[in-house]
Parts: structure tokens; sequence; C-alpha cells
């Protein structure tokens, strides 16, 4: 029985029909990939600007690269700076006052000039009727090694707060 159904002319004609249907799919296959490959070409040649892709975004990058870099650079160089701005004065204090209680007007001072981290320089100057001076002290962290008078430290705390 299967013998006849192998020699028969329906199974010849299913046969056939099966390989057409196969070729007729290969076909349609083959043009849709061949579109598809036409399509991708031309999206590449647009992002490509009519160059080739793979150029284009090896030079993207090492202009990335390059970019990087040069925001590393300058970040070392902000950072040298701001280390060198701690050391410069930034905070300034004045208290004017009278020495004598004969004299008037407030012509003696107390200035003192520090940096972020408290440390600076104070000038005292005392104004007499006969003679006027000009001390100067170091200061280290908001103190000095010599005694402080109150205006002195009234200058220093004037300083500190001014947060300039």
């Amino acid at each position: 029985m299967i013998k006849d159904l192998i020699n028969s002319d329906v199974f010849i004609i299913v046969a056939l029909a099966i390989a057409i249907i196969a070729i007729v799919i290969s076909i349609i296959s083959i043009y849709l990939s061949y579109r598809t490959k036409k399509r991708y070409e031309e999206y590449v040649a647009i992002l490509g600007k009519g160059e080739d892709i793979v150029s284009s975004l090896k030079e993207y990058l090492n202009d990335v690269d390059e970019v990087k870099m040069r925001n590393n650079e300058i970040v070392e160089y902000c950072n040298s700076l701001n280390n060198e701005l701690r050391k410069s004065i930034t905070k300034i204090g004045l208290v004017k006052y009278d020495t004598y209680s004969n004299t008037k007007n407030k012509l003696s001072f107390a200035l003192a000039l520090l940096n972020r981290n408290n440390d600076g320089i104070l000038f005292n100057s005392i104004y007499g009727e006969d003679s006027s001076n000009i001390f100067a002290k170091p200061i280290i962290k908001a103190d000095s090694i010599y005694p402080l008078s109150s205006e002195e430290r009234d200058a220093i705390s004037k300083a500190i707060n001014s947060d300039n």
C-alpha cells in the first residue's frame, strides 16, 4: 500500500508543491535580507555623513579619550590652585580703639590677616600723643605665642567670622 502511494501521481504532485513553496520562501527570504542590508547601509551612510561609520566612531572615541585626559589635567590644576589658596589671606579683621583715655577718634588699631587655616599675621598700631608704634605678631591656628590684648583677640575673632 505504501508502495502504491509512493508510485502514485498524487505523491509526486505533493512533493513538487512542497519544493516550489520552499523555493518561493527562499526567494522571499533572500529579497528581504537584501532589502534590510540596503536599508542598513543607507542608515550607516546617514550616521557616518557619507563616510565609514567605524572610522568615525574610532575618531570620536579618540576625541573622548583626549577630552578625558584634558579634564584630568584641569582637575589637577584646580587642586593645586586650591592648595595654594589655602595659604593666601582670605580673612580680615579690623578693630579700632583708643589706647589712652586722653586720645579720641580711635586712632589705634589691631588688624588680623588670616588664611583658611586661621594662620597669618596680626598688626597692632598704638597711637599716642607723642608717638606711634606698630607691632606684628604671628598667628597660628587663631592664637599667638605672644600675649594678645583684648583688641587683638577681637580682631582675630572678626577675621575668623568674616568668612571671605
